[in-house]
């Protein structure tokens, strides 16, 4: 376990200084995979995720230097999907106050990835916004908290609105970076998650007539938006919440008749 740990620092330090990210991608896989190489089976989830960590804590460092697309995609895959598996086999509502931080934690350091790898390296605006972590990442994140949470009532339906907030603040604070060549695309990509996570707590929360009366104005409001705007894709998005708003509404009638 320690050989791979130094094996993954050393190569990283070579890597850097020889701009070699092969190396770097070498060196973290193989730290990644010891603990699966040496598990027992009985190990300690809150010691596994705590070397994850600071895996991630390394790998955003990297990031503020290099723009090595392939080692935040390799933290993420590996990180979420060693959680994700641990999740399925081994997780239990009591340890959620150990569980909880270590995915906020992960989440926060592999969306800082995301924002350094698009904002900090001068890259062209359509290569900058790495599409595949912007939006794997709230989905595998809020998937997971769904697993966590699932005993708790609202839990869900508040930890999506919340995102929803944070991704919607994002695209605000993408918005006013219009300089760098990337913050509009980074506008869009959080605008959209920010809507589909606030539209999403909904019926999380509320029963099929309170739904349909917040997705009719929310898609209102949006397409209005689009057409001030000029922008199709805002207003395909406005009728789509319009037809998801008629179709609740018809399963309201559906819950009065049962």
């Amino acid at each position: 376990f320690g050989v791979l740990g130094l094996v993954c620092a050393f190569s990283t330090a070579i890597a850097l200084m020889q701009n070699a990210m092969p190396m770097a991608f070498i060196g973290f896989a193989g730290a990644f995979a010891a603990p699966i190489l040496v598990s027992t089976g009985q190990g300690d989830p809150v010691g596994l995720f705590s070397y994850y960590l600071l895996l991630g804590v390394a790998i955003v460092a990297v990031a503020r230097m290099r723009a090595w697309r392939a080692l935040n995609l390799l933290g993420f895959v590996a990180t979420f999907g060693v959680a994700t598996a641990w999740g399925v086999l081994k997780y239990r509502p009591e340890q959620l106050a150990t569980t909880e931080p270590f995915l906020l934690a992960f989440f926060a350091l592999y969306l800082l990835a995301s924002l350094l790898y698009a904002t900090r390296h001068g890259l062209e605006p359509r290569r900058a916004v790495d599409g595949t972590l912007i939006f794997g990442l709230p989905l595998a994140a809020f998937t997971l908290q769904v697993g966590l949470v699932r005993e708790v009532e609202y839990a869900s339906a508040f930890s999506s609105l919340g995102l929803g907030a944070l991704y919607l603040g994002l695209g605000w604070w993408a918005a006013k970076r219009r300089d760098t060549g990337v913050g509009l695309w980074l506008a869009e990509c959080f605008a959209a998650l920010g809507l589909g996570f606030v539209t999403l707590a909904v019926p999380l929360a509320l029963d099929a007539r309170w739904t349909t009366a917040v997705w009719a104005a929310e898609g209102a409001a949006v397409y209005w938006m689009g057409q001030r705007q000029g922008r199709w894709l805002a207003r395909l998005a406005g009728l789509v919440l319009q037809v998801l708003a008629a179709l609740s509404f018809l399963r309201s009638f559906d819950q009065v008749q049962t």
